[in-house]
């Protein structure tokens, strides 16, 4: 009789301990980027740039829309500006947005494998014109974006890029305008969005 009162006290408690721990309830989802990925407080200029390079080497959209101008906080909106053979190719640039930017960084970065090359290298950068809420950015790059279409396989885009960069109302430093520089021999990273946009 107290084997089976001991049983009934145990079973009791060990019950109680598993309700009392949630161990059923569901745990929150946490947020697929947050967890990942190093976004500093564009407070110069010159972080930008480096957050810019790291959204890419860490495929981070979210840090990649980061370093744009925020339309909706802005009076000032996006422009991207392809090269001239990129514009005669492909009917997608005209009034191309942050949005479309998002849309062609996704459905790149969902065509290349884990385990494939995607990073960006910058040459000879430099500012120029910079005062204290305006500056601009020109290198020379080359990304290499190792991805599945079969359709196009050209995985290496070369050319220089020119960032206008303002500060937004947080007094953080975004770019309001990215123009795309190549030469015909080339392909260049305006002909990537190009194949990538949706």
């Amino acid at each position: 009789m107290h084997r089976v009162a001991l049983h009934i006290v145990l079973y009791t408690a060990c019950l109680l301990s598993f309700i009392s721990c949630d161990i059923f309830e569901p745990r929150t989802p946490e947020e697929p980027t947050a967890a990942r990925g190093n976004f500093i407080p564009p407070t110069e200029p010159e972080i930008v740039i480096d957050n810019f390079v790291n959204a890419i080497d860490e495929r981070n959209s979210q840090h990649y829309i980061q370093c744009f101008i925020d339309p909706l906080t802005s009076e000032k909106q996006f422009k991207f500006i392809p090269t001239q053979s990129a514009l005669s190719q492909f009917g997608v640039f005209d009034g191309w947005t942050v949005q479309d930017e998002r849309n062609y960084f996704e459905n790149l970065i969902s065509n290349i494998p884990e385990n494939a090359a995607f990073n960006l290298n910058l040459f000879d950068g430099g500012f120029e014109g910079q005062t204290s809420n305006e500056a601009t950015y020109t290198a020379a790059y080359r990304l290499t974006a190792e991805h599945t279409n079969d359709g196009y396989p050209h995985f290496i885009f070369e050319g220089t890029l020119r960032f206008e960069m303002i500060t937004d109302q947080s007094n953080n430093w975004v770019i309001h305008t990215w123009a795309d520089l190549s030469d015909d021999e080339t392909r260049s990273w305006s002909e990537l969005k190009g194949r990538f946009k949706l």
